[in-house]
């Protein structure tokens, strides 16, 4: 007798096997997702940079003359600007700065800290406990005046005795700022002009009054001075290397630098 060939109930096996299929994928793209970590999403990324701008930790430098260079203003905060608003002061400080610092830089042992190093706004008690962590041995903040007339340079120190510290490095700077060439010496200041809250007649711009060491605020010129912004522009790297120069000459004559000067 013939044997009765069977038929294949195709229905019954993909019943089964689909299952398993689906199954299969279903474990492997789990695999997958637990091996390759996602990349944070752009806008994340750029909320977090955007959000940085308290100055980096200063590294701790053991043997070396600390001073601090502190470009007033930035990111959000302008500071005054030129009569036709096409010149903002922020960014005048941050080129003084960097260009002192690199003047620093060509003395031996002396290391150069700074309170922003781009367009980022710390505020004035980061950037005072900045320079006060680093055990800084001078703090210079560096600004430019706002005023709708008038012109030159002025120091501005904390109030208190003529022969404190402060003073001296306000004096050594201005005395080398002049040997360069400047409109007019409006002299060595104590407290601050005009009125804010973060300020203390009586004692000072907050900058000086909450760093631990030497300190003193440069209004290097008005931005509403044409022959103040001319100057700048011509004389930058002479004035950044006059403010270096006073920086050594005082921690030289105080017992706070101890390396030769060249002449």
């Amino acid at each position: 007798m013939p044997r009765r060939r069977r038929h294949i109930r195709w229905d019954r096996i993909l019943i089964v096997a689909i299952p398993l299929i689906l199954l299969i994928l279903l474990c492997s793209r789990c695999g997958k997702d637990e091996q390759e970590p996602k990349e944070p999403a752009a806008e994340t990324t750029a909320a977090v940079v955007q959000d940085t701008t308290a100055p980096a930790q200063p590294a701790i430098v053991e043997d070396t003359f600390i001073v601090v260079l502190d470009p007033g203003h930035g990111g959000k905060d302008d500071g005054s600007t030129n009569r036709d608003k096409t010149r903002f002061e922020k960014n005048d400080n941050l080129n003084l700065a960097l260009a002192t610092r690199d003047a620093l830089q060509k003395y031996p042992k002396v290391t150069v800290l700074m309170t922003r190093e781009d367009d980022s706004f710390p505020s004035l008690d980061e950037r005072c406990e900045f320079a006060n962590q680093a055990n800084a041995d001078l703090f210079i903040s560096l600004h430019r005046n706002a005023a709708s007339e008038g012109n030159g340079v002025e120091i501005w120190v904390n109030s208190g005795d003529e022969n404190d510290m402060d003073t001296l490095l306000a004096e050594y700077i201005m005395e080398l700022l002049e040997s360069k060439g400047i409109s007019r010496n409006r002299g060595i200041r104590k407290g601050f002009r005009g009125e804010s809250s973060n300020n203390d007649a009586e004692g000072g711009y907050y900058v000086n009054r909450h760093t631990n060491m030497p300190s003193c605020l440069v209004e290097l010129g008005f931005m509403s001075s044409d022959i103040d912004n001319q100057n700048f522009d011509n004389k930058l790297i002479d004035y950044s290397e006059a403010i270096a120069r006073a920086v050594v000459e005082l921690g030289s004559d105080n017992g706070l630098y101890h390396e030769p000067l060249p002449n």
